[in-house]
């Protein structure tokens, strides 16, 4: 800090300088600034948002407009309305027009700009959803309110909220529904058609406003907040603009602005669906933001203009080394970053020799930082493929499915039953669970039932046993992590289709789990061992394509280095899987 207050030192004359401009050009021109910015800007302001509110109307016009016409497509479906009424179809019709039904329906989403969840629930009890898990039964669904407004105004198209949707994309999260009764050509409904989209979505209609400054609010048909971006009000009805809303729709006017206790409130109503746009801006607060930002950067355009001028001359002839260095800095905008700067040729200032001794530190640690993001989105894309692998397999499925089949035609009841209970459980476990980490008991549950659905498909000549100590029952390890080797076991420990055994084993150690899959197959030859261990992929005939190596890789780029798998095999004597982990439990 004494170097740099020395008189002689670029800093010290510079700020000099800087500050002196700085205080008497501010002292001159602050009063003009505020005096003149405060009569021009609530007019302008007021404008501004006039336009604003134009452009919402715009784009919630189209919305509505492409909600209409989504909705008037699948009402004119014949595709649906054969689904939902016709019970006398023969299989194959049924299967055409299910087919027939889903074709349309995704083409004309393809041409829609929102992602809308689609459901549609007839009043037979039969349901579609375009995508995603329903959590509703439709009795239940009938039931609700936005069902019986719908069934009640069978010719309009209503737009209701509800804090949390009741399919598998929207259970979470509040949701804009759109609902339309679906009726007969007699006006007689045979079903119900819900369009949703998340709320946090459908803000996007209206995220021209500023959050800070504007509370803007869609209202419906019965002035109930469907969406804003107000979180205390959603799902509440507001009364302060009804009054104002039916003056509107009296006098056949669409929109109105005003200014009323400091605030500027605007509504525009949208006639066709029964929506409005409700806002209140913040006059005062608008005009202190304005004043941090745009007074801010005016006054210091100005001094830095004649601030300019003032150490132009000072500065001229004391910054030549520092020209010197910003030409080697702008070759990193070519991405060339092996500039480094001569230490002697800047030397005659000592902070521009400062500033070159930490520009050639800071390349260096960039090309190193470079180097190091490289290897690790190297890894990181390497991961991402081998975690699109982790799909069920279509035949296994298929496969599984016609065990099952033959078990039912040979009267095996409760054998079918059993084995289907196995299938549903591993397919939720592996598909619908996306989570990465799961305890050991519930890899373990996954791997009795996949066990029992291949002693199904090729008969009980593989005996498993399961030695697991009781205290590791809850730690966390990654999904999927045993399946692929009892499943090399089945199908190449055993090739010959002989009797044979496979014993799991776990326990603690020290700070680590200790995982063991042992058999008495037929072993792998030394040569063939090492081009096991770079199989990324099982065979078809199994569930999940996950080869060993996928696992050896997860292991390590989740835990490091220091956890894998260790193979040990013996022709003729069997092999032996080791899989070290680090002990994890559920937060």
């Amino acid at each position: 800090m004494i170097n740099r207050l020395r008189r002689n030192s670029l800093f010290f004359k510079i700020m000099c300088t800087v500050v002196v401009a700085v205080i008497c050009t501010s002292i001159a021109i602050s009063g003009v600034i505020i005096n003149i910015s405060r009569d021009i800007f609530e007019k302008s302001y007021i404008d501004s948002q006039q336009k604003v509110v134009e452009r919402v109307y715009e784009k919630l016009y189209d919305f509505h407009k492409q909600s209409v016409e989504t909705i008037n497509s699948i009402n004119s479906n014949r595709a649906v309305r054969l689904y939902f009424t016709e019970e006398d179809l023969s299989y194959n019709e049924s299967f055409n027009n299910i087919y027939n039904m889903k074709t349309q329906i995704k083409s004309l989403f393809k041409e829609n700009d929102y992602s809308y969840d689609l459901l549609i629930a007839g009043l037979d009890g039969k349901t579609y959803l375009k995508e995603g898990l329903l959590y509703k039964e439709a009795a239940d669904l009938l039931q609700m309110d936005i069902s019986k407004n719908s069934l009640e105004q069978k010719d309009t198209i209503l737009y209701q909220f509800l804090d949390k949707g009741f399919t598998s994309t929207t259970q979470n999260e509040p949701v804009v529904i759109i609902t339309k009764a679906l009726t007969f050509n007699n006006g007689e409904p045979y079903g119900i058609l819900y369009l949703m989209l998340k709320e946090k979505e459908f803000q996007s209609i209206y995220d021209y406003f500023s959050p800070g400054l504007n509370n803007v609010y869609i209202l419906n048909k019965v002035n109930k907040v469907i969406s804003t971006n107000n979180d205390i009000s959603l799902g509440t009805y507001i009364e302060s603009f009804e009054e104002d809303i039916k003056n509107l729709a009296i006098n056949n006017e669409l929109s109105k602005i005003y200014e009323i206790q400091g605030n500027v409130n605007f509504i525009e109503r949208l006639p066709d669906s029964n929506l409005s746009l409700c806002g209140i801006t913040n006059i005062n607060k608008a005009i202190r933001e304005i004043y941090d930002i745009k007074k801010i950067v005016s006054i210091c355009f100005f001094i830095t203009l004649i601030t300019l001028i003032i150490i132009y001359f000072i500065v001229k002839q004391v910054t030549r080394p520092l020209y010197m260095l910003i030409e080697k800095m702008s070759n990193l905008r070519a991405n060339k970053f092996n500039g480094y700067v001569e230490i002697n040729e800047v030397s005659v200032i000592s902070e521009i020799e400062e500033l070159a001794t930490t520009y050639n530190f800071m390349i260096k640690d960039i090309n190193s930082h470079i180097k190091e993001l490289v290897k690790t989105q190297k890894e990181k894309r390497k991961a991402e493929i081998y975690a699109l692998q982790m799909q069920i397999n279509p035949h296994y499925v298929f496969n599984t499915l016609s065990s099952i089949k033959c078990l039912i035609w040979q009267g095996d009841k409760d054998r079918s039953i059993e084995v289907l209970d196995s299938f549903i459980l591993l397919l939720r476990n592996t598909i619908s669970k996306t989570d990465e980490f799961i305890t050991i008991k519930d890899e373990i549950d996954n791997l009795k039932h996949y066990v029992l659905i291949n002693n199904t498909r090729y008969g009980d000549r593989i005996d498993v046993q399961y030695f697991i100590m009781p205290n590791c029952y809850d730690y966390l390890v990654p999904k999927l992590i045993l399946q692929p080797f009892i499943e090399n076991s089945f199908f190449h420990g055993f090739p010959s289709r002989e009797e044979g055994r496979i014993e799991i084993f776990i326990k603690e150690d020290k700070d680590n789990i200790d995982i063991r899959i042992i058999d008495n197959g037929v072993g792998i030859e030394s040569d063939k061992l090492e081009n096991l261990k770079n199989v990324k992929k099982t065979s078809s005939k199994g569930l999940s394509g996950i080869g060993i190596n996928n696992v050896n890789d997860r292991i390590k780029l989740i835990y490091g280095n220091d956890y894998g798998i260790e193979i040990k095999s013996e022709l003729g004597k069997g092999t032996e899987i080791i899989i070290s982990l680090p002990k994890q439990l559920a937060k």
